[in-house]
């Protein structure tokens, strides 16, 4: 009887074991799947992912499961969808519970720099928003002090501070023309907008680009089969 009774145990031990592996290893698909995505700037909001909640996320390292990456990659889809609210209320003390995860943190703090209008004309407001953002960087490096983004991040934004409050206290008269914005390019495989590139880049105004020729190196397999050699020019011997 007390060996029945082990045997069921430790099956169900087992079928319980399989089951989390099982749902460990799709979700891991999953992750692997938006990360590709992310990598050809197709930003998904929701593409299926749990948070990472489950019984093999609560271990230690290097048993737990992908929460934290999962975590990451939301944050970065918010990000580069200009979703900054989502992202910045992780920093206000009113908001949810701060994440401990450096890497979100940087993230969060980079749309608090991107929210904080640095040119707008009430400078001592925009003196004070990016202090905040200075605070959010020192947050980051107190948690990871070898994160160069957020070192070098945060020495910009310092200097943006104190430029910004020497034009505070220096104002001068405002500009009555200003630039035109310029238009963004319209491509049919990437996203509009800005991505983790940066802006579409484009040709220069007034620039024909008709002429233009792209040059393709050669495959592997195309050189080996072309064995005469390339015309190039006659050199004469001197003397």
């Amino acid at each position: 009887m007390k060996r029945a009774a082990g045997g069921l145990i430790l099956a169900v031990v087992l079928f319980v074991g399989g089951a989390a592996s099982w749902r460990e290893a799709r979700q891991t698909r999953q992750l692997a799947a938006a990360h590709e995505r992310l990598a050809t700037l197709h930003y998904d909001a929701d593409v299926g992912l749990r948070s990472g909640a489950g019984l093999l996320n609560r271990l230690p390292w290097p048993i737990g499961s992908g929460g934290d990456d999962t975590e990451r990659y939301r944050a970065t889809v918010a990000y580069w969808l200009s979703r900054y609210t989502a992202l910045t209320d992780m920093l206000s003390a009113t908001g949810a519970p701060a994440p401990n995860d450096p890497e979100v943190l940087l993230v969060a703090a980079n749309a608090a720099f991107r929210s904080s209008s640095p040119q707008s004309p009430d400078r001592k407001a925009a003196v004070d928003r990016l202090d905040g953002v200075l605070q959010a960087y020192a947050d980051v490096l107190r948690k990871a002090p070898a994160l160069a983004d957020a070192a070098f991040n945060y020495e910009v934004v310092a200097k943006l501070r104190d430029a910004v409050a020497r034009a505070a206290t220096n104002p001068r008269a405002p500009r009555d023309k200003k630039a035109a914005p310029r238009p963004e390019s319209v491509s049919v495989d990437l996203p509009s907008g800005p991505t983790i590139h940066g802006h579409p880049g484009a040709p220069p105004e007034g620039t024909d680009m008709s002429s233009f020729k792209t040059v393709t190196p050669m495959r592997y397999d195309e050189r080996e089969d072309q064995t005469d050699p390339g015309r190039g020019k006659e050199f004469r011997r001197k003397g």
